[in-house]
């Protein structure tokens, strides 16, 4: 495990920065495991949060993919 992981578990904050996805509407939600439109347990994506530009839920993995390409 990632060492930034394992001090988010230490922490006890490690739900908080986790990004789930309704697999009907596809909608993001931070921390949140059902989508309340479709009421479907949503699936886990991996760690995230806001993206600081756009506001919108980015997953980390996807932030580093940006600055490598």
């Amino acid at each position: 495990m990632e060492a930034w992981m394992r001090e988010l578990e230490r922490r006890s904050t490690l739900l908080q920065h986790t990004v789930y996805e309704c697999p009907s509407c596809e909608q993001r939600f931070l921390v949140t495991r059902r989508c309340p439109d479709c009421n479907l347990m949503c699936r886990k994506l991996g760690l995230g949060g806001n993206c600081p530009h756009c506001d919108e839920l980015t997953l980390v993995t996807e932030l580093i993919a940006s600055d490598v390409a």
